[in-house]
């Protein structure tokens, strides 16, 4: 069988030689019209504190629990409740009230004051908050986005440091508790 001519390329370029005014307008258009998207956009400024999480420490000062170091297969279970205990109202609070982050947020309906009086005393939840963990490590990734750099970086850090003094706060009422105990 013969094979059919094929097109030359000298046909290819006289098409594009033909419409490349109509070429150009569109490669100008569309670069005009990115310019201006992108020129609207607000930037977003994501910021990110790590903290390590300390498996080891005990959970009790005397006692067989001093030296329970936790079964060696619960690090993922471990690990996700601290993710969910850096997501409580315990911890966002506090952070939520001195950056005003649930206005910011829009969460708070100002029009209707018994709506607001409500939400405020609904549990924190923050939109732009993401708290995730790398594989096979005990670091936890604190991570909030806002169009401010300063007010990304700053609540970051104070989530993080709201989950410390929560932590802490926690294993010293347990040591409190249990001293009470031994005392009676």
């Amino acid at each position: 069988e013969p094979e059919s001519p094929g097109v030359p390329i000298a046909h290819y370029i006289w098409i594009l030689r033909r419409h490349l005014w109509k070429i150009l307008v569109f490669v100008i258009t569309c670069v005009i019209a990115t310019f201006i998207v992108s020129s609207r956009l607000t930037p977003i400024y994501e910021a990110t504190a790590i903290v390590d999480v300390d498996r080891q420490a005990p959970s009790a000062i005397i006692g067989q629990d001093s030296n329970r170091v936790g079964m060696p297969n619960d690090a993922d279970q471990f690990l996700a409740t601290q993710v969910k205990l850096i997501q409580s109202d315990a911890v966002l609070r506090p952070v939520a009230q001195k950056y005003d982050l649930l206005r910011q947020e829009q969460q708070a309906q100002a029009a209707n004051p018994e709506l607001a009086q409500r939400a405020s005393r609904a549990p924190v939840l923050l939109k732009r908050l993401n708290v995730n963990r790398p594989p096979n490590t005990y670091l936890l990734l604190i991570s909030y986005r806002s169009p401010d750099p300063q007010l990304a970086a700053d609540v970051a850090n104070a989530i993080a440091q709201s989950y410390l003094q929560h932590t802490f706060t926690i294993r010293i009422r347990s040591s409190v508790d249990l001293s009470t105990f031994m005392e009676q």
